[in-house]
């Protein structure tokens, strides 16, 4: 048997701290955005691996929708769009404290436009941010 605890993950964007999650089982989800490589078959039925150097990879956040965390992302957003010249790409840490997974991802920036939904529910933002590069490192987990 494993353990794992939601409170116990780490977001940091640039060094900062990212946690009022919307509900839902898929707050974070991080992922590369290419596959490792194809394999490519000749004429004569012999192959060979061509490996893709793509190492980027797309990080979804979920909040709830006036989290002082979506005011800080909506604020450089606009810095973004605004004037790209001036907006420091971001950087990434996601690390599971109890089982030491751990992604980290370098010269992120926002894909996808701002949008805002309510009614008479609660209405959590998703923000999108694609990174050149990002390394994906799971664990073993951890025994109770």
């Amino acid at each position: 048997m494993k353990i794992f605890d939601p409170k116990e993950v780490l977001v940091l964007l640039n060094g900062r701290e990212i946690s009022d999650w919307g509900d839902g089982g898929d707050q974070i989800k991080v992922v590369n955005n290419s596959p490792n490589g194809q394999m490519v078959i000749g004429n004569n039925g012999k192959g060979v691996f061509v490996a893709n150097p793509d190492e980027s990879g797309t990080l979804t956040l979920k909040l709830k929708q006036h989290s002082a965390d979506n005011k800080y992302l909506s604020r450089l957003h606009q810095q973004q769009k605004r004037s790209i010249k001036t907006f420091v790409p971001f950087t990434l840490t996601v690390k599971d404290l109890i089982n030491e997974d751990l992604v980290v991802a370098t010269k992120g920036y926002f894909t996808t436009a701002k949008e805002m939904t309510r009614g008479n529910a609660h209405n959590p933002h998703t923000w999108e941010i694609v990174f050149e590069q990002m390394t994906i490192t799971h664990e073993e987990g951890v025994n109770p």
